[in-house]
């Protein structure tokens, strides 16, 4: 069995009560699967270093709890304000079927804050919930997105004037745009589809299996980089070597993957698929291509 430290024990425990009351049974189970053991004596230890470092610990029905912490987030009447479009954008897009967790999310963060704030803020909730107009320009669109791909339904867009049949859908923001990140039934790849983009949508009566993937583009990070590389959603190294670590990932959109692996430089290099290859080879033909190009001109 592995040695833990004490400090890692406190911060695992911190986290414990911070997501929910636990009994003292409930904290010893939950350690156990991580292969820490621990005894109830040893807990009440570990409860004092707890509240010597400023938390507030209290005991309600058998189970403990952090009533306060020592440590606040500072956020801007700006900033409250916009806690407050999230969460009744949240509400109004996705409805009651997510309506509790998106509070309970939103509460862990207030809990963080001023408390006089943070129960000003929750009492205002419910009323503040019909007087917010709603911002957001896309909500039918996902709205449509997500009642058609529920359970992984096959749904067919109009992008860019070509009609697609995808499934397996998310949504993603980045650098200032919302896209839809999906996977493509015909290319069996998964791809970013910029929202704005997307004309049309139709629901189909198909549905796509559950363990449909895209091939894995492997590839090997070395150096400097391979000790400060943090994975990316759906990556996970699949082999660790002296100098070097491989990486497989088969989530991102393929174009955004290579444009992401050829900043590393040489430090970063495909190994497979043979047709990833292919595919970022000839991207760097065409940045080569389009480089000589803008010196000869």
């Amino acid at each position: 069995m592995r040695k833990i430290d004490a400090s890692y024990r406190i911060m695992k425990i911190f986290k414990l009560l911070y997501e929910k009351p636990c009994s003292l049974s409930e904290i010893i189970d939950e350690l156990y699967r991580e292969n820490i053991v621990v005894t109830k004596e040893t807990l009440v230890k570990y409860f004092k270093t707890i509240r010597q470092s400023g938390c507030i610990l209290r005991k309600k029905q058998g189970k403990f709890y952090l009533e306060s912490i020592p440590f606040t987030l500072n956020l801007s009447d700006c900033d409250y304000d916009n806690i407050e479009i999230f969460a009744n954008l949240g509400v109004g897009l996705y409805g009651d079927n997510v309506k509790a967790s998106l509070k309970d999310a939103i509460k862990k963060i207030l809990s963080m804050t001023d408390k006089g704030v943070y129960e000003k803020y929750i009492s205002l909730f419910s009323k503040s919930e019909k007087d917010i107009q709603e911002p957001f320009i896309y909500k039918e669109k996902i709205a449509k997105l997500l009642k058609y791909g529920r359970d992984n339904a096959k749904i067919k867009i109009l992008y860019n004037g070509e009609k697609i049949l995808i499934s397996h859908i998310s949504f993603k923001y980045i650098d200032d745009n919302v896209y839809l990140h999906a996977f493509n039934e015909i290319i069996k790849n998964y791809e970013l589809y910029l929202l704005k983009d997307i004309k049309e949508i139709y629901s189909t009566p198909e549905v796509s299996t559950q363990c449909v993937f895209a091939p894995y583009t492997v590839f090997e990070i070395s150096g400097r980089l391979m000790r400060t590389y943090t994975l990316y959603e759906g990556e996970r190294v699949i082999k660790v070597k002296n100098d070097s670590i491989v990486i497989s990932n088969n989530l991102e959109d393929k174009n955004q993957l290579y444009r992401r692996l050829v900043r590393y430089g040489t430090l970063c290099k495909i190994i497979s698929t043979g047709n990833d290859i292919a595919k970022f080879n000839e991207m760097l033909d065409k940045m080569r291509a389009n480089l000589l190009g803008e010196q000869t001109s």
